[in-house]
């Protein structure tokens, strides 16, 4: 069975279909998505697959089997795009949750933290002061007060160490007290 006349090419006879289908197809899909982008995303989409798979579509049934693929791809999208919305919701509610309830918390920890890190001997505050509340890096906060990178580092390890150690042990002694 010969798909096309003998003097019309695969390209001829799908470059005429395309021209007359392509602004149909991105109003249907306009109307089922509500976004013109998104629409000629599918139908362009659709019309690639239309030409990889041209010579086995029926060639009395390729405008309906496009008006299908663009419908469904459509309704696909639609689909993905509520499964996000969902999840989105979700991450929201979740987050707002965690923020009502750990954000005292949180906070409580943060000065804390700050006050450990506040006590520090020097050169150890300022390194660490420098390192992760001005951002400097370890080469910039080196030059700065003329010492070595590995200086800084020694510093920075001892200053988080230090921070671990004293956060540890004053959980420790809150769940001994909760545990009473």
């Amino acid at each position: 069975m010969f798909l096309f006349h003998k003097d019309h090419t695969k390209k001829e006879v799908f470059e005429q279909m395309f021209v007359e289908m392509y602004p149909r197809m991105v109003r249907y899909a306009s109307q089922l998505t509500g976004d013109k982008e998104e629409a000629r995303d599918i139908v362009s989409e659709v019309m690639e697959q239309a030409w990889t798979h041209f010579e086995q579509l029926d060639k009395n049934d390729r405008g309906g089997w496009i008006y299908t693929a663009v419908r469904n791809a459509c309704l696909n999208r639609l689909k993905h795009l509520q499964v996000e919305h969902d999840n989105a919701r979700a991450i929201y509610e979740a987050t707002l949750a965690d923020m009502e309830s750990n954000y005292q918390e949180h906070e409580a920890l943060l000065q804390k933290a700050e006050m450990i890190a506040r006590s520090l001997p020097d050169p150890t505050c300022t390194i660490l002061r420098l390192c992760y509340y001005e951002h400097l890096t370890y080469r910039e906060v080196a030059e700065q007060l003329g010492i070595s990178p590995d200086t800084v580092k020694k510093h920075i390890s001892k200053a988080l160490r230090t921070l671990r150690e004293v956060m540890n042990d004053e959980n420790h002694e809150r769940s001994r007290k909760e545990n009473r």
